[in-house]
Formats: structure tokens, C-alpha cells, sequence
């Protein structure tokens, strides 16, 4: 009970400008916050990563921080959900890769059996999935809605809570990058 006092007080002086005092919260949870990264990652290097960028998190949205659990538990669901963040970018990633590496795969093979460059359907199907990944979060959202669930930019916008301006704008953007990424297979 008496952490959670000294950690209130920390916060309320942070917020009420004291910025030295959020020194005072790292010095409290530097060793536990890397402990417990160090136990979800299992590398140390990572886990120094990772619980540096929890305490910059942190440090952003403290002024937000309604105190309805401690700081320290609420540092702990920061770290969780950037080490989730990680680890999901990081199975993009290598799907990714592993697309990029068949697909080239299937083309070497194809070049050598045909003698050309032209690729079948489910090897272009692939290397479109690959391209609409790489598109920036919101043009894919936005492409991914309309394209493959058939939703209207009204059903769009209001599902992303924006506007129907920047559905058309995104849906735009996503389209020209698409073209201009697969023209060379097209």
C-alpha cells in the first residue's frame, strides 16, 4: 500500500509539471520492468529495448492516467501490449519474406521451365497479398473493407470513424501504389 502512495504521488507531481518526478518512477521500475520483458522475451537485449520503449510510452500517456489501477500495473499492460505490437509486426515481417522467397522461388522455376516471365494466377494472388500488406495501415484498412468486404465508403468511414473524404483519398492512395508496385508483374 505504501508504493502504491509514493507511486500516486510521483504521478500527481508529474502532472502537475514536475517532470523530474517520472525520473523517480523509472529508478522505482527500471529492474522489474526489464525482469519481466526479460521473462516474455527472452533476450536481453530485446528486453532492454522493449522496457525502454514501455517507459517512453509511459512517459507520453502519463498525463492520461486516471489511476484506476497502480502505475506499476499500469506500466506492466504497456509493456504487454508493446511486446504483443512486436511480436505481431515481427510474423508480418516474416510472412513477408517467406512470400517474397516463394514467389521468386516460383519464378526462377517458371523461367527455367517456360522460358518466360509470365506467372500463374495463385503465384500473382500471392505477390498482390504481399504488395496490399505492405501498404500503410490505413490505406490497407480502408482497401481491405471495400475490395474484400464489399463495404461502401459511408460503411467505411464510419467503421474507421472518419471521414468519407479520407476513405476516397486512402482508397486512392492504396490503388495508385498498388498499380505502381505491380506493374512489373502485370
Amino acid at each position: 500500500m505504501a508504493d502504491h502512495m509514493v507511486d500516486a504521488d510521483l504521478v500527481l507531481k508529474f502532472k502537475q509539471g514536475e517532470e523530474t518526478a517520472f525520473e523517480g518512477l523509472v529508478r522505482r521500475y527500471m529492474k522489474d520492468a526489464y525482469s519481466f520483458c526479460l521473462r516474455l522475451t527472452h533476450n536481453p537485449q530485446e528486453a532492454e529495448e522493449l522496457s525502454q520503449e514501455g517507459f517512453v510510452s509511459a512517459y507520453r500517456a502519463l498525463r492520461e492516467f486516471r489511476g484506476e489501477s497502480s502505475f506499476k500495473s499500469w506500466l506492466y499492460r504497456i509493456l504487454i501490449n508493446s511486446y504483443r505490437d512486436r511480436t505481431r509486426s515481427r510474423r508480418r515481417e516474416e510472412r513477408r519474406l517467406e512470400v517474397i522467397r516463394d514467389t521468386e522461388t516460383r519464378r526462377q522455376d517458371l523461367e527455367g521451365a517456360k522460358g518466360t516471365s509470365e506467372m500463374h494466377a495463385s503465384e500473382l494472388e500471392d505477390v498482390v497479398k504481399l504488395k496490399v500488406e505492405e501498404l500503410p495501415d490505413r490505406q490497407r484498412e480502408v482497401l481491405v473493407l471495400h475490395l474484400y468486404q464489399g463495404l461502401d465508403y459511408h460503411e467505411i468511414a464510419a467503421t474507421l470513424s472518419c471521414t468519407y473524404d479520407d476513405v476516397k483519398m486512402n482508397l486512392s492512395l492504396a490503388r495508385k501504389r498498388l498499380k505502381e508496385s505491380l506493374k512489373e508483374y502485370l
